[in-house]
């Protein structure tokens, strides 16, 4: 009788030690205290080391997950609160302030936000205990919040790519245009898209984006110089546009912009990328100004997505323009009265770049504004590039252009209306 009693006291004892230590079962009902009716319970390894076992949360209908990270709760898609009750049936409403990390407390309450383009989803949870490398956590997946977007982009048929993040409005009676390179991870990736206006002969816009792939250095400028072969017969145009009339072939979407595949630099030498550039303009102020964007695009380490869009005014040309200085075809440049070159092109007053860094789930964004001039800096300073920046919603009064339309309402207002240039390196 005393054998069977030890047996059954062993067979019990390796139960409850097998339970504990299986990650991916949750502990029994009394392990963890129940504090709210539904609750479910979990373990998050990490805490100490997490060479001795790793875990994180993750429900099944949601795209990423929270862990422990250097003892602070941390996820890509997540922001933090800490709540003032102890009991998650006393936590009824979401808190108004948020942290991107929070450090792991036993016997604290907490609120976790996902965040993705189309819904807050709010978990409310508590650290039970803390045993050695485990985090005893009870939790409930409280509610789910849609984030309105009202002026996105509609994918059109054939259309892949008009909903991403760099896309600005589409115009109704314009042509957009995707260029995409095939590569070996994926069937197609995007390279640039743009906005044509035939009626101008010139792009509304062009649009990219810097990522792992993307801002990769690989290859020399091409020099393939082509006529659209997206666009209508009837709406391209070819070099003979951009000869003897004193301007520079400048692109929108530079060269030195899509380096990272041999087909994505020969892209950019489409003549729908090609805008008429004062020499002057083009080879000294402007070029470093997309140097310095180029830089912030190929910091990796710091943003894991720039998403960039350039253009000029369409909307206000270089109107009666006669140059000082020569082209480097030996014709003085000049528009006329409405703002055309020689061959009929829209020669704009300014140029522009808006840019958006991502890092997680945080954006930061700056736009350029730049008269079409010969006589500015040819190597300007940080402070001289600076004084052309603005909010990205101050570039949406200058050029009649809807940016970021396919950010979240709440989030595009954020970005649109502010800037900081101490937030980026110059």
């Amino acid at each position: 009788m005393k054998i069977l009693r030890t047996n059954y006291l062993w067979l019990l004892l390796c139960v409850c030690v097998m339970a504990a230590c299986d990650p991916s079962d949750a502990p029994l009902n009394g392990y963890i205290e129940e504090t709210e009716e539904g609750s479910s319970t979990m373990i998050l390894k990490g805490y100490e080391d997490t060479s001795l076992g790793f875990s994180v949360f993750q429900p099944a209908d949601f795209d990423a997950p929270f862990y422990i990270k250097d003892k602070m709760f941390y996820g890509m898609n997540y922001q933090f609160a800490e709540a003032s009750a102890g009991r998650l049936d006393a936590l009824t409403e979401h808190p108004d302030t948020w942290q991107s990390s929070i450090a792991v407390e036993e016997g604290r309450s907490y609120w976790a936000k996902y965040i993705s383009m189309e819904v807050f989803k709010y978990v409310k949870f508590r650290v039970a205990y803390i045993q050695g490398n485990n985090v005893g956590i009870e939790y409930v997946i409280d509610s789910t919040e849609e984030r309105p977007n009202v002026n996105a982009n509609v994918a059109g048929e054939s259309q892949d790519y008009p909903t991403d993040v760099e896309m600005p409005a589409l115009e109704e009676g314009n042509f957009y245009v995707e260029h995409t390179v095939e590569t070996g991870g994926e069937a197609h990736v995007l390279n640039y898209a743009l906005e044509w206006n035939s009626s101008l002969r010139h792009a509304n816009w062009v649009a990219f984006y810097f990522d792992a792939l993307t801002a990769a250095d690989y290859v020399g400028r091409t020099d393939d110089w082509n006529p659209d072969p997206l666009l209508p017969d009837g709406v391209q145009t070819d070099n003979s546009f951009h000869t003897n009339d004193g301007f520079d072939r400048g692109h929108l979407c530079a060269s030195e912009d899509r380096v990272w595949s041999e087909e994505a630099n020969e892209q950019t030498f489409y003549f729908s990328n090609i805008t008429p550039q004062l020499g002057a303009f083009n080879q000294h102020f402007w070029a470093v100004l997309e140097r310095r964007v180029q830089t912030w695009g190929r910091a990796l380490a710091d943003y894991d997505k720039v998403y960039v869009t350039k253009g000029g005014t369409l909307n206000q040309l270089l109107v009666n323009f006669t140059g000082s200085t020569a082209g480097s075809d030996g014709v003085i440049p000049t528009t006329d009265a409405n703002g055309f070159t020689r061959k009929g092109l829209a020669c704009p007053a300014n140029y522009f770049i808006a840019v958006l860094a991502q890092k997680g789930t945080a954006y930061q964004a700056i736009a350029f504004l730049v008269p079409h001039r010969e006589d500015l800096p040819e190597e300007p300073t940080a402070d001289q590039l600076q004084e052309y920046a603005m909010s990205v919603s101050d570039l949406e009064q200058a050029t009649g252009l809807d940016f970021y339309c396919n950010l979240p309402d709440d989030l595009e207002t954020e970005v649109e209306n502010s800037f900081n240039v101490s937030d980026w390196s110059w």
